[in-house]
């Protein structure tokens, strides 16, 4: 993503941002020091300034946001996509739910805190794929799944093997050619 700001106008909204909000992301909560773990700053590992509607042209105060690299990203994932930000109970039974809401995500390791962020928009996905159009082939939906949510196609294969799980509400099966498809448990 382009920079839209210089450095020094970038520094002073970023001081502002760090002050006003706190110097964390406003998403999932994690600050530069735990992004790098040597506790150096780097360009990499520093929070993003934010546009809250995506319009860059929008410089209002209560417009910018600090995110870190990986909310940042998810987000401009989801609005390629059209897809709008999913409520964290969106395709997760009971028991998932009441544990994903007393667990802190924002102190948690990097794998819970991406789990958080990417499993929910994948479920999402997958389940409306599938009702719209009856099936979808694995391979596809790894990876069609990884590009849509922002994670990586390993990451969705995981999310995948749970949905097809004994207790998950897809089943695998092969066509006529040999082809590993997705689809509804009748």
């Amino acid at each position: 993503m382009p920079r839209r700001f210089s450095d020094s106008t970038r520094t002073w909204i970023y001081r502002y941002l760090a002050l006003r909000d706190g110097d964390r992301c406003a998403a999932c909560g994690i600050t530069p020091r735990e992004l790098d773990k040597n506790g150096y700053s780097t360009p990499r590992n520093r929070l993003e300034i934010d546009h809250v509607d995506s319009n860059p042209r929008n410089n209002g105060e209560s417009n910018l946001q600090l995110l870190c690299p990986t909310c940042n990203t998810s987000k401009e994932n989801r609005r390629r996509r059209g897809r709008p930000k999913l409520s964290s109970d969106l395709c997760v039974c009971a028991e998932t739910y009441v544990m994903k809401q007393a667990i802190p995500y924002a102190e948690a390791s990097a794998e819970m805190r991406a789990n958080a962020q990417y499993e929910l928009s994948f479920r999402a996905w997958l389940m409306d794929y599938i009702q719209q159009h009856g099936h979808i082939g694995k391979a596809d939906a790894v990876n069609a799944g990884a590009e849509i949510c922002g994670c990586n196609p390993s990451t969705s294969g995981r999310y995948l093997a749970k949905l097809t799980s004994l207790v998950g509400p897809l089943r695998e099966s092969k066509d006529r050619t040999g082809t590993v498809t997705i689809s509804l448990k009748e």
